[in-house]
């Protein structure tokens, strides 16, 4: 039984109708959140150096080597709908999230970060530390390896920010006018948080949504990746004369494609490096279950 059939039966048994139950639930997202905390077996690690296959080299930028961040056994990862991760093999990622976001540009900071997939059965070996510039991460928090730990995961419920949100004057108008429709709303809401506690945050989340997630939680629409790529998207049929917006439509234009672009993408791994930045990967839902990581797209930001 999948985690929206466990939401659909137990909200069905309490009386909610069908078709609110099914209404709400294209809302609901299952993230994983893997941290240090002991639970089951290890899915992943943090820091420390990764296993790469024999003969590949570390990636690395036209400035240096990236940072490795941490790698997962997607064997080893809990099965959630809406995330298609690789059945088996190892997903690994490497970031340098100062060079990233210095670049100011969703284009720039690509060459600054890597997702690496590598198949099982697949010759590997821990590779060694590159040599890099010892001064590279003056203003970092962290050492070029950082601490190696095991990542724990545990599976989380979660809708978008404004959904649990009671302020009417906060929601659009497409977004109230669906808050109105949903009688049950509250009811559901309470249902999700009652099969899937809340918990103390994690270190890095998969899947789920971009915003409203731990550390990562963020009041405004307009932080999100999704908003970001939106906007760029608009602003470029703007330009190439495809699109003509006017400026009294242009935030509701904007809402109406960020939603498009979060129906589309996913984020495949969020997280924070230090207490100065977030970062997210994202990725396409078609290109997460074809296997084509190098689709990804790396967003750093501010935490605050």
């Amino acid at each position: 039984m999948t985690y929206h059939q466990q939401f659909h039966r137990a909200a069905i048994e309490r009386g909610i109708p069908e078709d609110e139950v099914s209404k709400f639930a294209k809302f609901l997202r299952f993230a994983i959140w893997t941290s240090e905390r002991p639970n089951g077996v290890p899915v992943g690690r943090s820091g420390g150096l990764p296993r790469l296959p024999v003969g590949m080299e570390w990636p690395s930028s036209e400035l240096g080597p990236l940072p490795f961040v941490a790698s997962f056994d997607c064997a080893a990862l809990p099965r959630v709908d809406g995330l298609a991760l690789p059945a088996d093999g190892s997903l690994l990622l490497f970031l340098h999230h100062e060079w990233a976001h210095d670049t100011y540009s969703v284009v720039g900071e690509q060459k600054f970060a890597r997702v690496v997939y590598v198949p099982a059965g697949t010759d590997a070996a821990t590779a060694e530390e590159p040599d890099h510039d010892e001064d590279m991460f003056c203003n970092m928090t962290r050492d070029f390896v950082g601490r190696e730990y095991d990542l724990f995961a545990t599976v989380n419920a979660e809708l978008p920010s404004w959904f649990e949100d009671d302020d009417e004057a906060s929601r659009s108008d497409d977004q109230e006018h669906l808050a109105r429709n949903l009688a049950h709303r509250k009811e559901l809401c309470a249902l999700a948080r009652e099969l899937w506690p809340e918990r103390n945050g994690a270190d890095i989340y998969l899947g789920g949504y971009s915003a409203g997630i731990g550390e990562l939680a963020t009041d405004n629409m307009y932080t999100t990746p999704e908003t970001r790529m939106a906007e760029d998207i608009l602003e470029a049929r703007e330009k190439a004369g495809e699109l003509v917006v006017p400026p009294d439509e242009w935030h509701l234009r904007l809402e109406e494609e960020a939603l498009r672009v979060m129906r589309e993408w996913v984020p495949l791994a969020q997280f924070v490096p230090d207490e100065v930045y977030q970062a997210r990967f994202l990725i396409r839902h078609d290109d997460l279950a074809a296997g084509r990581f190098d689709k990804a797209l790396s967003f750093t930001a501010f935490t605050e």
